[in-house]
Protein backbone atom coordinates (compact mmCIF):
# COMPACT_ATOMS: atom_id res chain seq x y z
CA UNK A 1 0.00 0.00 0.00
CA UNK A 2 1.18 3.47 -0.92
CA UNK A 3 1.59 5.76 1.51
CA UNK A 4 2.74 9.01 0.39
CA UNK A 5 1.31 11.48 -2.19
CA UNK A 6 2.04 11.33 -5.99
CA UNK A 7 2.23 14.78 -7.42
CA UNK A 8 0.22 13.39 -10.56
CA UNK A 9 -2.72 12.52 -8.26
CA UNK A 10 -2.25 15.89 -6.86
CA UNK A 11 -2.31 17.64 -10.34
CA UNK A 12 -5.09 15.91 -11.45
CA UNK A 13 -7.12 16.73 -7.97
CA UNK A 14 -6.27 20.22 -8.68
CA UNK A 15 -7.40 20.31 -12.02
CA UNK A 16 -10.67 18.25 -10.94
CA UNK A 17 -11.58 20.84 -8.37
CA UNK A 18 -11.16 23.85 -11.01
CA UNK A 19 -13.37 21.86 -13.46
CA UNK A 20 -16.11 21.31 -10.35
CA UNK A 21 -15.40 24.96 -8.86
CA UNK A 22 -17.03 26.03 -12.61
CA UNK A 23 -19.40 23.54 -12.51
CA UNK A 24 -20.77 24.40 -9.01
CA UNK A 25 -20.68 28.38 -9.86
CA UNK A 26 -22.91 27.51 -13.03
CA UNK A 27 -25.22 25.65 -10.87
CA UNK A 28 -25.07 28.43 -7.92
CA UNK A 29 -26.74 30.95 -10.52
CA UNK A 30 -29.70 28.19 -11.31
CA UNK A 31 -33.17 28.91 -9.38
CA UNK A 32 -34.92 26.48 -10.91
CA UNK A 33 -34.16 22.55 -9.75
CA UNK A 34 -35.84 21.03 -12.66
CA UNK A 35 -34.80 23.09 -15.40
CA UNK A 36 -32.52 21.08 -17.63
CA UNK A 37 -29.46 23.22 -17.35
CA UNK A 38 -29.78 22.37 -13.19
CA UNK A 39 -29.77 18.89 -14.62
CA UNK A 40 -27.06 18.84 -16.84
CA UNK A 41 -25.11 20.13 -14.13
CA UNK A 42 -25.59 17.95 -11.67
CA UNK A 43 -25.11 15.17 -14.03
CA UNK A 44 -21.38 16.85 -15.45
CA UNK A 45 -20.71 17.59 -11.90
CA UNK A 46 -21.07 13.78 -10.65
CA UNK A 47 -19.73 12.76 -14.18
CA UNK A 48 -16.17 14.56 -13.23
CA UNK A 49 -15.76 13.31 -9.57
CA UNK A 50 -16.70 9.80 -10.76
CA UNK A 51 -14.26 9.23 -13.44
CA UNK A 52 -12.28 6.19 -13.09
CA UNK A 53 -8.43 7.80 -13.05
CA UNK A 54 -10.65 10.49 -10.22
CA UNK A 55 -11.27 7.99 -8.55
CA UNK A 56 -7.98 5.77 -8.77
CA UNK A 57 -5.88 9.00 -7.50
CA UNK A 58 -8.47 9.55 -4.61
CA UNK A 59 -7.74 5.76 -3.14
CA UNK A 60 -4.12 6.70 -3.57
CA UNK A 61 -4.67 9.97 -1.54
CA UNK A 62 -6.55 8.57 1.01
CA UNK A 63 -5.33 6.29 3.99
CA UNK A 64 -8.23 5.29 6.31
CA UNK A 65 -10.25 8.39 5.05
CA UNK A 66 -7.01 10.44 5.94
CA UNK A 67 -4.93 11.98 3.92
CA UNK A 68 -1.42 10.17 2.61
CA UNK A 69 1.80 11.19 4.10
CA UNK A 70 4.03 14.41 1.43
CA UNK A 71 0.84 16.76 1.11
CA UNK A 72 1.17 20.30 2.04
CA UNK A 73 -1.41 21.45 4.70
CA UNK A 74 -3.08 23.31 1.16
CA UNK A 75 -3.08 20.17 -0.41
CA UNK A 76 -4.43 18.15 2.66
CA UNK A 77 -7.48 20.17 2.58
CA UNK A 78 -7.99 19.69 -0.72
CA UNK A 79 -8.08 15.92 -0.62
CA UNK A 80 -10.59 16.46 2.09
CA UNK A 81 -12.68 18.86 0.43
CA UNK A 82 -12.77 16.90 -2.53
CA UNK A 83 -13.83 13.47 0.21
CA UNK A 84 -16.85 15.53 1.15
CA UNK A 85 -17.84 16.16 -2.44
CA UNK A 86 -18.03 12.93 -3.08
CA UNK A 87 -19.85 12.18 -0.53
CA UNK A 88 -22.52 14.44 -1.72
CA UNK A 89 -22.15 13.42 -5.53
Amino acid sequence: MQVLALAADVQLLVHTMEEYNKFDTLLSDQTDDLANTTIELKAAIKKLWTQKDVNDAMNRLLVNGEPVWGLSSEERELVMDAREIIKDC
